[in-house]
């Protein structure tokens, strides 16, 4: 069964823009597939905090979004989305936080597939403390994120060997990247690809429904201030990195 991981970046919290939307498909053997990667315009006036979080800067989605066509807002083209998974017959999709990440896609998308959520789902096995008992879901232990989980299943002393295609990757990527959707695929990627070869039993793959919370449609704030493309170090390697990920698909 071939598996996605799903990730992405908003402008805030649920019933915002999406700004990116990125997925990674890949075998039972780890060896990526295809990827998903694109970038969105905000509907309402951009979130400063959450620009603080992921860097996507409306100058920036403006030059990321440079000679691509595809529509300007991810309420337009959730379908291809959609399509991307069926072409490449997706039995699952994973993500961190299944139940925000959910909440931008409308309940037909939702149905369409089975989910597992690796935050909750991991929570046993990572065995993290809660700090009090208000926080967590998981007996005494809180839901991890994405980090905490990745640095105890992929790099910590008790890391589960990746197998060889994932080690592959790993190897050609080097370095972390900023907190954008594409390099948490990659870190969901890293973590599922070793479950898969490890602890198969964890992935629980299950329906999901929660609320589709869609933005209230604004005019664009971008277009309206006409702000420009702007290219820097930040672009240019969100470019690079997603380069070099499709370099390594099978068959590449």
């Amino acid at each position: 069964m071939n598996i996605a991981v799903f990730d992405l970046e908003t402008n805030g919290l649920v019933g915002s823009s999406v700004l990116s939307a990125s997925s990674i498909v890949f075998d039972g053997e780890g060896n990526i597939l295809e990827l998903f990667n694109r970038f969105y315009l905000p509907l309402e006036r951009p979130n400063e905090h959450a620009v603080r979080v992921h860097g996507l800067t409306p100058g920036r989605l403006l030059e990321l979004r440079k000679n691509v066509e595809t529509p300007l807002y991810f309420l337009e083209d959730w379908p291809d989305l959609l399509s991307f998974w069926d072409d490449w017959g997706v039995g699952g999709v994973v993500v961190h936080n299944l139940s925000f990440d959910a909440s931008f896609l409308p309940e037909i998308a939702q149905g369409a597939y089975l989910w597992w959520c690796s935050m909750k789902g991991l929570a046993t096995y990572c065995a993290i403390p809660k700090r009090s008992v208000n926080r967590g879901a998981a007996g005494s232990f809180k839901w991890p994120k994405l980090g905490e989980a990745a640095d105890i299943i992929c790099n910590g002393p008790g890391a589960l060997p990746p197998p060889k295609a994932t080690k592959r990757a790993e190897n050609a990527l080097g370095n972390e990247f900023p907190h954008v959707s594409l390099f948490d695929c990659f870190e969901l990627y890293r973590m599922v690809t070793s479950i898969v070869r490890h602890h198969k039993d964890l992935l629980r793959f299950a329906p999901v429904c929660v609320p589709f919370r869609p933005p209230k449609f604004r005019i664009h704030e971008t277009r309206k201030m006409r702000i420009s493309p702007l290219r820097d170090s930040f672009t240019t390697n969100i470019l690079t990195y997603e380069q070099k990920l499709r370099s390594l698909r099978k068959g590449r």
